[in-house]
């Protein structure tokens, strides 16, 4: 259907609910319809911010009528398309936060990001599998199969899924768990955008009765090295142990900190489920790889775990890359040097995070997101808008041409580029097996997901 095209349905939905519906041409417009990473257009026919469920149903109701698509973003987070045909649907009126202590769960309203969640668990002794950032939605980084501090204890943040409260293309809206609908469960562990629209999750709690962690900021020149260190305490650190690390450059721009423009950060973000002497060594070895201009490594409470990454906390436009690969200290030399090459410049900075431990196994509960073999995720990023893509495209062709064999073909699916379907991190068949769920849930293809069954 053109944007032309006559909408009753949606002029009556608009209508019925006033400012909660957002369409071409109002001063907000732009705003409403951004994601998080402004490099992609995206050109829904409407967006919407239902109050309720009864609101949300209406929306699903109206674009069937008008044979439109629906898109779920709460944050914004994970765009891949211009939503061309579909409906947007934010679910910040969503927000509610419940948790029992007693039994170690949460529930969490589908409009709720890390940040809020974590302060809930202030003095509670507990921990949810959190990714890196406060900014990103808990319950879309759940689905989706996100990779937390702790995965390396207690794998992907999907499998601490419990329970989906979900509304379905037939319109009901209810509570799924593994003894309702394992199969549709499953899917939801790792592709749950494309089955409905998730208004609460209901996730496991983990006992966390003392948290170590912060950053190490090195010297411009010691990236190769720390890299190397942080790999090497990957083979004999406990997996209660999270390393990531990271190097960048600083464009000289005046967007920039005055006193960091033109320069190189790198850096080491660690998080410790506990305080072992094992951890503690490991976070010693990769301090003497380099010189040390920042330590803040120290205990620290559940509701300050959003900000040991110290990642932005504001939408811009950007581009990434990733994979899994099986570094070793030759691997990481080339890549640290790839990167440091002018067909590398283009790229503005590198990252690897451990893996390892309980992603090396079965997930907790059945999921589509499986084992992973490789003992680190590689990633590289740039800002920029679309002007420069063919430059930075070239930069990670680069960096993958640099990992060699050692790189595998996916990534974590939260990581996996715009573009790429479910294939760039999940086995085939298991592809087409969640593509079976969704043919059976949502037989029209009503709901629209930032990712494809390919």
């Amino acid at each position: 259907m053109s944007d032309s095209a006559p909408r009753p349905a949606l002029d009556a939905l608009a209508d019925r609910l006033g400012e909660r519906v957002t369409r071409p041409g109002h001063p907000l417009w732009d705003a409403m319809r951004s994601p998080w990473n402004l490099a992609i257009d995206q050109r829904p026919a409407a967006v919407a911010v239902p109050a309720d469920v009864d609101e949300l149903r209406a929306v699903l109701v109206a674009a069937r009528s008008d044979g439109l698509g629906i898109a779920v973003q709460p944050s914004g987070h994970g765009a891949s398309g211009s939503l061309e045909g579909a409906v947007l649907v934010r679910t910040s009126a969503f927000d509610e936060i419940e948790i029992d202590t007693a039994a170690r769960i949460a529930r969490v309203g589908a409009g709720v990001r890390w940040g809020l969640v974590l302060e809930a668990l202030a003095g509670s002794g507990l921990v949810p599998l959190a990714g890196s950032s406060p900014v990103v939605n808990a319950t879309a980084f759940t689905i989706g199969g996100g990779h937390s501090w702790f995965s390396r204890t207690h794998g992907l943040g999907s499998g601490a899924l419990r329970a989906v409260q979900l509304l379905t293309a037939d319109g009901r809206h209810r509570w799924i768990r593994d003894a309702d609908d394992p199969e549709l469960m499953w899917a939801l562990r790792g592709a749950g955008g494309a089955f409905g629209v998730v208004t609460a999750i209901e996730i496991e709690l983990y006992p966390a009765p003392e948290l170590v962690g912060g950053r190490l900021v090195f010297a411009p020149t010691d990236a190769a090295a720390v890299f190397r260190a942080v790999i090497a305490a990957g083979r004999s650190a406990p997996e209660s142990l999270a390393l990531h690390a990271g190097a960048m450059r600083i464009p000289d721009v005046p967007a920039a900190p005055p006193e960091l423009r033109g320069t190189t950060i790198v850096s080491v973000e660690l998080v410790e489920l506990g305080a072992s002497a094992e951890a503690r060594d490991a976070i010693d070895a990769i301090r003497a790889a380099g010189t040390v201009h920042v330590d803040t490594v120290g205990r620290f409470e559940v509701e300050l775990l959003g900000t040991i990454a110290e990642e932005p906390t504001d939408p811009s436009p950007g581009y990434g890359w990733s994979v899994f690969a099986d570094l070793d200290d030759d691997v990481v030399t080339r890549l640290v040097e790839a990167w440091e090459e002018p067909e590398g410049r283009a790229v503005m900075a590198i990252s690897l995070r451990l893996l390892g431990g309980a992603l090396a196994g079965a997930p907790a509960r059945p999921s589509i997101a499986g084992a992973i073999r490789q003992n680190a995720v590689v990633s590289g990023h740039a800002i920029g808008w679309p002007e420069l893509a063919d430059a930075v495209r070239g930069g990670f062709a680069h960096l993958r041409e640099a990992l060699g064999p050692a790189a595998s073909d996916r990534t974590l699916c939260t990581f996996a580029a715009p573009g790429v379907g479910y294939s760039g991190a999940y086995a085939q068949a298991d592809v087409a097996r969640a593509a079976r769920v969704k043919a059976t849930v949502d037989p029209e293809a009503r709901f629209v997901g930032n990712r494809e069954f390919r």
